[in-house]
């Protein structure tokens, strides 16, 4: 006995790098239990330092080109991104506009051991590191892949690409472990030879397997009922699918049976050893809201016969029981099939648990809105967002602040909503990766119902305290929406949190597309037939606009001219009304109806806006008519550009009163 534990004593210390570390990336079990050994996790970015506490500029909105500082380096300026002292584990890092060179600096080394155009490195063109690890998701640049290091890790970005990178939007996500803790620095060649671990990996990642189920339950839920059944333990569900039997998308909006309603008026509750952990909205537990919307990642999916499937592992010691709650008045059948396998659950082990949050109602003034608030011990996992949002105006700008074990600045500070979503340019172009998804954008623009997700399944933080996530509602305009989010975490029995909010009382507004203008003449559909200089197109997600679209004329000189064909049905009197836009960079027009002119118009405006603009009373006859615009350049002060945007004509009939 005596020798066993003196050779456990001499036994050399677990070390950790890239091959310990990437099986983490496909590793959900491991979440549900205490890191070892234990981590910190924050993320270094270009958020905008002027952003000093709640009382000074805290919504300040300049998130590029922040840096650490700058350092000369053979006649180039190096900017750092971040400066860690281990030992650690750079997890993952974004950009909105990867540029130059990056550079890596392990151990206070003077000499990078990695280096790679930063571009390049963050879209998978860079060895070991393709896709699904670096990838352009949505206009983001995504890396995820452990880069460990023993003591330190200094990451630059130099001014080799015109200086482009003087404004870059940067995030890194790091891991810190405890003085104690061996951590083996990365070497180009460990990851050569991990490479067959990586290939299996990202197999795993884009082709998650679902275990067979061996158990099932089938619930009815009747009249605002509820029902459930319970798992025995101890034991640990690594597998749970539900299908919904009823309700449909092909009903009226407020119909008691349309699937946004049905999904989200059934409380999905999960207690595990007596202790209510989960207490959502069935759809935003997995991530789907206004219906059904098919998507995957490597924790959550949504099938295309809407089968919702969860990969969390769910780890209990007792019991399990699962229970629907039925807020609407409708009869409803939903199948579970799930897997359980025996498990002990000790003192390590945390339970599940999710929030639904919600924020709604005017967008100013800004504000953080709390999407958690947890005490105890257990790591942060993720989130998925739905917003309702009445314009296609950004409702993004906002930054994510998480402060660990009663930080009072937070150690994550981001530098928009969609960024830490893995995305950029509050683009509206859905995508689906293993860790971060999109799977829905109404549109024009950002308008309508967006969904959006992300997991940490790599890059998980833990807490040892407590954990307060925030993110800040900052929308570009002044409207009327809808925030409704779920938070999802792991945490000790005995944790606590704030608790969900009613989604009885959290509105769902019905969002229809802006319909066209009834009798409109479509400016992008009339005939262009003269054009002498500057580039015309067909430019589109404008929801002020009929048809989502406008005829735009631009980068011309002064005096080229622009000359469209309009029909006129039936000879008469007509008030010619113009649908025209106005911003900062359009310009000063003079417009001829059949060479007649009809006067100088300037379309200068501080923001981007489409206003209507008679262009008087007119006997047409029967047949094409001609207008002309001329430009006249712009006024002082003005962008560049002289624009010019004709979104419709419209003939309005006058009485001949002569």
């Amino acid at each position: 006995m005596i020798a066993a534990l003196l050779a456990l004593a001499l036994a050399p210390a677990p070390q950790i790098g890239i091959r310990e570390l990437l099986p983490e990336m496909t590793d959900m079990e491991r979440l549900a239990y205490r890191p070892d050994p234990w981590y910190t996790c924050a993320q270094a970015s270009s958020y905008d330092r002027n952003s000093k506490s709640p009382t000074e500029d805290w919504f300040a909105n300049w998130d590029a080109g922040k840096y650490l500082r700058v350092e000369t380096r053979e006649g180039r300026k190096e900017r750092v991104m971040a400066d860690l002292e281990g030992p650690g584990a750079v997890v993952r890092i974004w950009s909105a506009n990867p540029a130059g060179v990056m550079r890596f600096y392990f151990d206070g080394e003077s000499n990078p051991r990695l280096m790679a155009q930063a571009g390049d490195l963050l879209s998978g063109k860079v060895k070991p590191f393709g896709d699904p690890f670096a990838y352009v998701s949505s206009a983001g640049w995504n890396l995820y892949y452990p880069l460990p290091y023993a003591k330190s890790l200094k990451i630059t970005v130099d001014d080799t690409d015109g200086d482009k990178s003087a404004g870059m939007y940067y995030h890194v996500g790091y891991r810190t472990y405890g003085p104690s803790t061996t951590v083996r620095t990365y070497t180009q060649g460990e990851a050569d030879s991990s490479a067959r671990t990586l290939a299996e990996i990202g197999k795993a990642l884009l082709s998650p397997k679902n275990p067979e189920p061996n158990g099932s339950a089938m619930v009815v839920l009747a009249n605002a009922g509820v029902a459930g059944f319970e798992i025995p333990g101890p034991a640990l569900v690594d597998y749970f699918e539900v299908k919904v039997k009823g309700g449909s998308k092909d009903v009226a909006w407020d119909d008691p049976n349309h699937l946004r309603r049905v999904l989200r008026e059934t409380q999905l509750r999960m207690t595990f050893d007596d202790e209510l952990c989960v207490d959502v909205p069935l759809g935003d537990f997995f991530g789907t809201a206004a219906g059904l919307n098919a998507y995957q990642t490597l924790p959550l999916e949504v099938t295309s016969d809407g089968t919702m499937i969860s990969r969390l592992p769910m780890p209990f010691g007792k019991k399990a029981r699962v229970e629907l709650v039925g807020r609407g008045r409708r009869n409803l059948a939903v199948d579970f099939r799930y897997r359980s396998k025996p498990k002990p659950f000790g003192n390590n082990a945390y339970y599940l648990r999710a929030r639904f949050g919600s924020d709604f109602g005017g967008t100013r003034p800004m504000r953080d809105m709390m999407m958690l608030y947890a005490r105890g011990e257990g790591v942060w996992l993720g989130s998925s967002m739905h917003v309702a949002n009445p314009t296609p105006g950004w409702w993004g700008e906002g930054d994510e602040k998480v402060y660990v074990d009663g930080e009072t600045f937070p150690s994550t500070f981001g530098t928009g909503t969609e960024d830490y979503y893995g995305y950029a340019w509050c683009s509206p172009q859905p995508f689906l990766r293993p860790y971060h998804s999109q799977p829905r954008c109404d549109g024009p623009g950002n308008f309508g119902h967006t969904l959006v997700n992300r997991f940490h399944v790599f890059d998980p933080i833990p807490f040892a305290k407590s954990l307060q996530f925030d993110m800040e509602m900052w929308h570009w305009e002044d409207v009327q929406s809808v925030w409704a989010y779920t938070s999802y975490w792991y945490a000790k029995p005995g944790s606590a949190s704030n608790p969900s909010a009613d989604p009885m009382t959290t509105p769902f507004p019905e969002l229809p597309k802006p319909k066209s203008v009834e009798g409109a003449l479509e400016g992008e559909d009339l005939n262009v037939v003269e054009m002498t200089g500057g580039e015309r197109e067909r430019q589109t997600g404008f929801w002020q606009t009929s048809k989502e679209t406008q005829l735009w004329w631009k980068h011309m000189k002064v005096g080229d001219r622009l000359v469209v064909e309009f029909p006129v049905e039936k000879a008469g009197r007509y008030e010619i009304v113009a649908h025209l836009c106005g911003a900062r960079d359009y310009g000063r027009h003079r417009l001829f109806l059949d060479g007649k002119e009809l006067g100088l118009f300037d379309f200068y405006n501080g923001s981007l806006v489409w206003n209507k603009h008679s262009l008087g009373v007119h006997d047409l006859a029967a047949g094409a008519r001609r207008l002309t615009v001329v430009s006249e350049g712009s006024r002082e002060g003005a962008l560049p550009g002289g624009m010019f945007g004709l979104d419709y004509l419209l003939l309005v009939p006058v009485k001949d009163s002569r």
